[in-house]
């Protein structure tokens, strides 16, 4: 147990700084070029980061894995828990009526620990190794 919370807070972590570079990248690139394309080179650029560390630094890999097989996994988990975001988000704007200020902190309520999850059962998770086995 001690170990999936160290690897919680890791990947909270890789998150938190991606976020922060993401901003940084959009701040210095949205008056060069498109916003939408600054914070398209933003979030590209900081997911290779997460895909590193995260699979180096929070899930350690022992084996090296294929990139040809992480990476797509990766970038599927990462669509999907940007769907669910939207999705969680129009809920609590349009179904719910709650404070709009407040709906991404409910949607990171859902989609982090999700994200989490699907990264370690399923992304980045050793081959041949069962999830339950590791740790």
């Amino acid at each position: 147990m001690r170990q999936k919370l160290k690897q919680f807070i890791g990947f909270g972590l890789v998150g938190g700084v991606n976020t922060i570079l993401t901003y940084l990248i959009y701040l210095t690139l949205y008056q060069l070029i498109n916003p939408t394309a600054a914070m398209g080179v933003g979030y590209g650029l900081t997911s290779i980061f997460g895909l590193f560390l995260n699979d180096t630094w929070v899930f350690k890999a022992k084996d090296r894995r294929q990139l040809k097989t992480v990476a797509p996994r990766y970038y599927l988990s990462y669509g999907l828990t940007f769907i669910l975001s939207l999705v969680l988000t129009s809920f609590w704007n349009d179904f719910l009526r709650l404070p709009k200020p407040l709906a991404p902190m409910f949607a990171l309520m859902i989609t982090v620990p999700t994200n989490f999850l699907l990264s370690k059962f399923w992304v980045f998770r050793e081959k041949g190794v069962a999830a339950h086995e590791k740790n």
